[in-house]
């Protein structure tokens, strides 16, 4: 076995590792306010469709974020599926842990295995790690979350666009808003998932076919258990990840 293969088989088992952790020990309490029929399912369809009215649904920190802007040239190559799997699977760790960290019931320990776990996972793309999402306010963490991700405060998503293109960047921030969202969903059943519009928006960018990120921001089983549904968010998880280590 060559250096470099053996360096690619330890990246692929730290991302298999990756993939395993999912933080469900914790509820989120959820407020609903009642809205008319029809201005929910016009809002649905553009959530789920984000560039058809993007001022409307799209925050102004995602849609004038420049982080993932790379300069490509006619024959420029898709990059290899590790690249690809890993910005996923470096977003998808990042997006759990600035979830997972608010609640102090969540296991300090686990939170920091899970953690250090990222830095192997940035290393084997060559960009620097994530940073620790706090925020300001309990209250508007989901609010504060999305400009934390378009700004890029440690550079990671800027350097994946310098390094391997706009595509592994969209994949990142990708992984990031889902991570997030796949861990809040089980406690809404029958509800979108939050970040829908940052979700499409990156999914688009990142070139993900409608049939595989869509089901990431459809409604989540209305009167499933919470188990169910955190099951039913690791196989669409999954489905993102498989589409991925084909495309490559």
């Amino acid at each position: 076995m060559t250096t470099q293969d053996g360096a690619q088989r330890g990246a692929w088992t730290r991302l298999r590792r990756a993939l395993g952790f999912v933080a469900l020990v914790w509820g989120v309490a959820a407020t609903f306010v009642g809205f008319d029929v029809l201005f929910v399912r016009a809002m649905g369809t553009l959530l789920g469709n984000p560039d058809l009215a993007p001022s409307l649904t799209i925050t102004k920190a995602t849609r004038e974020s420049t982080t993932c802007v790379a300069e490509s040239g006619p024959d420029a190559k898709s990059p290899p599926a590790d690249v690809l799997v890993g910005a996923w699977v470096l977003g998808l760790q990042w997006g759990r842990d600035a979830l997972a960290r608010q609640y102090a019931s969540v296991d300090r320990d686990t939170l920091a295995r899970a953690f250090a776990e990222i830095a192997p996972i940035a290393e084997s793309l060559g960009v620097p790690p994530s940073p620790i999402f706090v925020p300001r306010h309990a209250a508007s963490a989901n609010i504060e979350f999305v400009p934390f991700v378009e700004t890029d405060p440690s550079g990671t998503g800027r350097r994946l666009a310098l390094r391997h293109g706009s595509q592994p960047c969209h994949l990142y921030k990708l992984g990031a808003f889902w991570g997030y969202a796949s861990l809040v969903r089980p406690s809404l059943p029958g509800t979108r998932a939050i970040f829908a519009a940052e979700i499409g928006f990156h999914a688009n960018r990142a070139l993900l076919p409608p049939e595989v990120w869509r089901p990431l921001v459809e409604a989540s089983p209305a009167g499933a258990t919470f188990q169910a549904i955190a099951e039913d968010s690791i196989a669409r998880t999954q489905r993102v990840t498989g589409h991925l280590q084909r495309a490559g």
